[in-house]
């Protein structure tokens, strides 16, 4: 594998990672922007914008011409929006690496945005606004993140709401489109079986003459947290949906390795503390994870899970449990010893597909504006002790950083303020 960066005179910085052997090559391109970039007019245009570059470009004007083309050569397609980046991508065949490169580009550069596929499309984002506020599992984190930065945009919900979609204005989107999406803020990927110079000769053409404007950055304002935060949305589930969330740390953060191997002892696998002792031994729950999330400015360490609703209240008390252990005694050695291995072990499955390596460069480098590579990151995390995992665990659990986002038939959130206490 052979990883080149270049970045362009207009800004775009362009990652080729060259697989001489591979069968396949991927055409990637990341744009950092997201939703915590949109305004109150806007909400959920990032997304939006995802959803209509899709619906005709200058060379391909019909609704239906991308999805036809890539069908038809077995390719792989699709698209994302997170709070801070809107991804795109097609993968194929070796062979067909000119077509794609074209498909993509011209999608993104050149988009129709005709009216009636702007206002079918609305309809289309209603109905997943809808999908997703049947599934608490997948609701209650955007609750958690609303109380957690009640004052920014990075509490908001990437789709939007039903009145920002409906209102939702042609002009606003070009607008949109227009300040974001600069040759400085995107980012190029290829990965697979191609060749290099004429990659690099085709983007120099289709992307280099494009000139570029400065983009705006997302203003965050954090309120000062004193004590914790509850939200409680009653809905007449067989299950209760809980999110105890933590701020922690920003993509820059040197302290991230060690923010991994925490939410890993803590809820990472099968084995991981809370599973053991919330699912296993107390039969509390069906699903419990511990994650951490890191943002521009910020983070999210977040505890998600699944409960029996007349348990959800035991549950929170042996969670929070177990988070005061950790703060008080940290982790076994031995403990860490598993969550290393078992990190190194899931890097090692994951980037089996060699691709990755591609996502890995372009999404460190879109978030911290550096190079570097899995193998570092992995010896980062090596040097992480017992002693380090305490600190930290002392600096995130604390009731200044705690909220709480519960979905379920509870009509009264005094019984768990009560015992938010850590």
């Amino acid at each position: 594998m052979h990883l080149t960066h270049k970045t362009l005179k207009n800004g775009l910085n362009v990652f080729l990672v060259n697989l001489p052997d591979s069968k396949s090559v991927l055409f990637t391109i990341l744009v950092k922007v997201g939703s915590r970039y949109e305004t109150k007019k806007v909400t959920g245009v990032s997304h939006f914008l995802e959803h209509v570059f899709f619906k005709g470009s200058k060379k391909y004007p019909k609704p239906t011409d991308i999805s036809q083309i890539v069908d038809a050569i077995g390719g792989d397609f699709n698209a994302s929006t997170s709070k801070e980046a809107t991804e795109f991508y097609i993968k194929a065949e070796k062979h067909h690496f000119d077509l794609i490169f074209d498909v993509l580009s011209d999608m993104v550069l050149n988009p129709l945005f005709k009216e009636d596929e702007l206002q079918k499309e609305k309809g289309v984002i209603i109905e997943e606004i809808n999908q997703y506020e049947d599934v608490p599992a997948s609701q209650v984190e955007n609750h958690l993140e609303r109380i957690m930065w009640p004052e920014s945009t990075l509490g908001w919900e990437i789709l939007g709401s039903r009145q920002s979609i409906k209102k939702m204005k042609r002009s606003a989107v070009l607008k949109y489109k227009n300040t974001f999406y600069q040759p400085s803020n995107i980012i190029l990927g290829i990965s697979g079986n191609f060749n290099s110079k004429e990659a690099l000769k085709k983007i120099e053409n289709t992307w280099g003459k494009l000139k570029n404007k400065r983009t705006p950055r997302h203003k965050h304002k954090e309120i000062k947290q004193k004590k914790p935060n509850l939200t409680l949305q009653y809905k007449d589930t067989q299950q209760a949906h809980f999110a105890l969330g933590f701020k922690s740390f920003d993509h820059l953060s040197k302290k991230n390795p060690a923010v991994m191997l925490l939410a890993n002892v803590l809820g990472g696998n099968m084995s991981s503390r809370l599973f053991v002792e919330i699912r296993e031994k107390r039969g509390l729950a069906y699903h419990i994870s511990a994650s951490n999330t890191p943002y521009h400015n910020t983070g999210n360490f977040t505890i998600h899970a699944g409960l029996q609703v007349e348990k959800t209240r035991s549950a929170l008390i042996e969670i929070l449990k177990q988070l005061k252990d950790v703060k008080n005694n940290s982790v076994s050695t031995e403990e860490l010893k598993r969550a290393k291995d078992f990190i190194r072990g899931k890097f090692a499955l994951a980037f089996e597909n060699r691709h990755r390596n591609l996502d890995w460069a372009m999404d460190h480098f879109a978030f911290t504006g550096k190079q570097k590579s899995i193998e570092s990151f992995l010896a980062e995390m090596q040097k992480v002790t017992v002693k380090d995992i305490q600190k930290l665990a002392s600096e995130i659990f604390q009731e200044k950083n705690m909220s709480l986002a519960i979905i379920g038939p509870f009509k009264e959130k005094l019984s768990f303020e009560k015992e938010l206490k850590i």
